[in-house]
């Protein structure tokens, strides 16, 4: 592995994993009313496309690291819609 493929793996592993705390406070308390669904769908789409584009070009970091971020956001954007459901339904 070359240094720049260390510093891909670094980087994606940082950026990555900062969702972790997030998923964590949301998941113990319940709370996502900080987040705009907006946000949510654009970033997590986002990371699915970077996601294809390194499998396009053959990047294991920008493969592995995005499709990450994407399973780390998914269960908040779950809570979030599973919110404006109950919300919308009173």
């Amino acid at each position: 592995m070359s240094w720049i493929d260390g510093l891909g793996f670094l980087a994606g592993f940082l950026t990555s994993f900062s969702a972790s705390p997030q998923l964590y406070y949301c998941y113990k308390t319940r709370d996502v009313r900080s987040f705009d669904i907006k946000f949510l769908v654009m970033l997590a789409s986002g990371l699915l496309l970077w996601g294809i584009y390194g499998a396009i070009i053959g990047s294991v970091p920008i493969i592995l690291f995005n499709f990450v971020g994407v399973a780390l956001w998914l269960p908040i954007i779950g809570m979030k819609v599973k919110e404006i459901w109950r919300l919308t339904r009173t």
